[in-house]
């Protein structure tokens, strides 16, 4: 089920969608991927920390240029370096 719910995270923040655009200016004022959890529940997603970390750590092992295309400038992508750092 969290594989799903992050597919379907992935897809609805990516690119140029209104949920990207949110996620993207919220992800400045996490402090912990709990914040990120809750936001994201308000919007419908079922995941936890846990899931979060560990999509976060796959992107981080991705080759660079896979990295760079799957999180350029959007908000799936600006979570997923929030995560890496925290």
């Amino acid at each position: 089920m969290a594989s799903a719910e992050m597919e379907r995270l992935k897809a609805d923040a990516s690119g140029n969608t209104g949920l990207s655009a949110v996620l993207a200016e919220a992800v400045g004022g996490f402090s912990s991927a709990a914040d990120a959890v809750g936001f994201l529940a308000s919007r419908g997603f079922e995941v936890t920390a846990s899931d979060l970390e560990d999509a976060a750590a796959d992107t981080d092992e991705a080759p660079a240029a896979q990295q760079k295309e799957a999180v350029e400038k959007d908000g799936y992508g600006a979570l997923m370096r929030f995560l890496r750092r925290n």
